[in-house]
């Protein structure tokens, strides 16, 4: 599959300072290296110059193996610890190609089924679930951060999962909110590209397209259906209480145990097309031809 997305020079170079907060100490959406960040270019999340491909192969881990395939659940959302935000910042059209590999756990869980979705643009750096913003939806009560913001009320338990866990969504626009050094709040949307696979079986996935100039997100997380089921009841029966020792709380621990990946990611100049090559020869031959007859 293979799509075309364009961010304006005027957007991307108004990303550079809105991406560059402190926020809370709480957070979970922390980018990291870039998978590439093209040297010409101000970095829109460091603020500093790009640094090409320096760190186009990293080792990561996400919490659970469930993270990417609850964001498609558009009333629950997924939960942000659950998932990993990586980061590629183009200067020009460039064909992208990675690959997202499980790599063994020491913790003896599970090998990660990958799920990912290509979003343009950025949340803020250091960003949290329960950063409230104006038209941000209730938290439920069973859910981790229903407590994190004094502004949000949650919601009553009905011992169903019809209701807010978290901000993620898989195949959709996301919002979410950081703090800068001085408290006041940073809230930007990244827009979904239609860009996501999954291997809900397997545990390898890889994306071939080609991107226009611009700030890519790209978030990883696992998309093993049965085991979002286990940690939902688990989170459910918690009632809201994630620190007293229960069986509700070692179930959702162990349901959130690391699993690790390797994503290896390669940029490339999109080509151009055979007819614009011959067309570029045909008309050197041209210029040739005229000035021969000239100098006749």
């Amino acid at each position: 599959m293979t799509r075309w997305i364009v961010c304006s020079a005027a957007a991307l170079l108004g990303a550079v300072g809105l991406f560059m907060s402190v926020g809370q100490a709480s957070a979970h959406v922390v980018y990291g290296n870039p998978l590439f960040s093209d040297s010409s270019l101000i970095d829109p999340i460091t603020g500093a110059t790009g640094v090409g491909s320096t760190f186009s192969n990293q080792e990561r881990n996400v919490r659970s193996n469930a993270g990417w395939v609850a964001g498609l659940d558009a009333t629950t959302g997924g939960d942000t610890h659950n998932t990993r935000f990586l980061y590629f910042n183009l200067a020009q059209a460039q064909t992208i190609d990675f690959t997202i590999t499980a790599t063994a756990n020491s913790n003896g869980a599970s090998l990660l089924n990958p799920g990912y979705s290509i979003f343009s643009g950025a949340v803020p750096n250091v960003s949290h679930d329960g950063g409230y913003y104006p038209g941000k939806a209730t938290f439920a009560s069973w859910s981790p951060f229903a407590g994190e913001n004094a502004d949000i009320l949650a919601q009553p338990d009905n011992g169903g999962v019809g209701e807010r866990w978290g901000d993620f969504r898989a195949i959709a626009n996301v919002t979410m909110r950081a703090d800068d050094s001085l408290g006041n709040p940073i809230v930007s949307t990244m827009a979904y590209t239609g860009l996501f696979g999954i291997n809900s079986i397997g545990n390898t996935i890889s994306g071939h397209y080609q991107l226009g100039p611009g700030l890519y997100t790209l978030v990883v997380g696992g998309a093993n259906m049965s085991e979002l089921a286990v940690l939902l009841s688990h989170a459910i029966a918690t009632n809201g209480d994630y620190t007293t020792p229960s069986g509700a709380l070692t179930g959702y621990n162990n349901a959130r145990l690391a699993r690790n990946f390797k994503v290896q990611f390669n940029v490339a100049p999109v080509p151009i097309p055979a007819a614009v090559w011959l067309f570029g020869s045909g008309l050197v031959g041209v210029i040739a031809f005229a000035r021969r007859r000239k100098s006749v």
